[in-house]
């Protein structure tokens, strides 16, 4: 079904600005957006309230969060459903088997009624202010399309292991060098996705933001506005294959914008290829040496979290 027409049938969307706008006229209050947002989850009871709260106990009231499960077999499902009987206008979820984490997105994308978007992880949390000021932000610079903030990345306690402060964007580094957006800090109005469609299948969040910033100006504010978890399931802590898979299909997309074979992605991906290639030389030492080089094989300090399920 073409996404115009996905658009043009969710009339809940319509009528929550037409009264939002219509209540705002009659007290001379400001106009609040509602704010969509989304979820992809797997088997990720662990976090999962911590996030949820996170999300509701927000200074800014009118926000929808939406969780797309894959089909979960952890308690996943049962945390799910009791808070979105509690609060059934805040909370929603389908349950059900998708191809990818970009697949999960979409979904949640086409369910969504607000008109500012973000996507947050089931292990992550925004900060208190979060949404408030990113609201203000679009208050106060209403030709803006699209924002990001700084993050925190935290252990599996919830412990501060270092603030990530990402540049100013930049399209030709976003395409030849790494992504500078956090994707846990990043909020889009609707027209972005009705201007350059949703998640394309192959990356998530590399391949929109480069998408985006062809058309719009992405606009960075220096607050903190999301916490992403380093832990066993998150991508820094994955296996060898399963980051040569997410690197090789960074290099393809870099490539496929107009990316430099030795673009920064490409450069990754090779060296997993590199090192795979030894193995048959380096013998009965290859997994002490592919453990070592692995930790550090695509991620610094400075490189931000992206989500693979699996």
């Amino acid at each position: 079904m073409p996404l115009k027409r996905i658009f043009e049938m969710d009339n809940s969307r319509a009528q929550y600005e037409r009264v939002n706008k219509e209540e705002g006229m009659k007290e001379g209050i400001t106009y609040n957006p509602l704010v969509s947002v989304i979820t992809p989850v797997l088997n990720g009871v662990k976090y999962l309230e911590t996030c949820i709260e996170s999300v509701l106990t927000q200074s800014y009231p009118h926000i929808e969060h939406i969780f797309i499960d894959g089909g979960s077999t952890d308690g996943t499902l049962d945390v799910l459903s009791r808070y979105s009987t509690k609060y059934p206008d805040r909370i929603r979820f389908i349950s059900e088997p998708d191809t990818s984490a970009s697949d999960a997105a979409n979904k949640g994308q086409q369910m969504a009624k607000g008109e500012i978007l973000g996507a947050l992880g089931s292990d992550d949390m925004y900060e208190p202010e979060a949404i408030q000021t990113v609201v203000e932000f679009f208050r106060a610079n209403p030709d803006a399309y699209f924002v990001f903030g700084a993050c925190n990345f935290i252990n599996g306690k919830g412990e501060l292991i270092q603030r990530y402060q990402p540049r100013d964007f930049n399209i030709k580094r976003m395409i030849n060098v790494k992504c500078d957006v956090p994707g846990t800090s990043a909020f889009y109005k609707r027209e972005v996705i009705e201007k350059i469609g949703l998640y394309d299948t192959l990356i998530c969040d590399v391949d929109f933001f480069i998408k985006a910033g062809k058309v719009y100006q992405i606009h960075r504010i220096e607050e903190v506005l999301s916490n992403q978890r380093i832990h066993e399931g998150s991508f820094s802590s994955g296996s060898w294959e399963t980051r040569k898979i997410v690197w090789r299909a960074h290099c393809i997309t870099s490539r496929r914008h107009g990316g430099s074979i030795f673009s920064g992605y490409c450069l990754i991906y090779y060296a997993f290829l590199i090192i795979d290639w030894l193995r048959p030389i380096l013998g009965p030492i290859y997994p002490f040496i592919g453990k070592a080089l692995g930790k550090n094989i695509g991620k610094s300090k400075d490189d931000w979290e992206i989500r693979v399920r699996g």
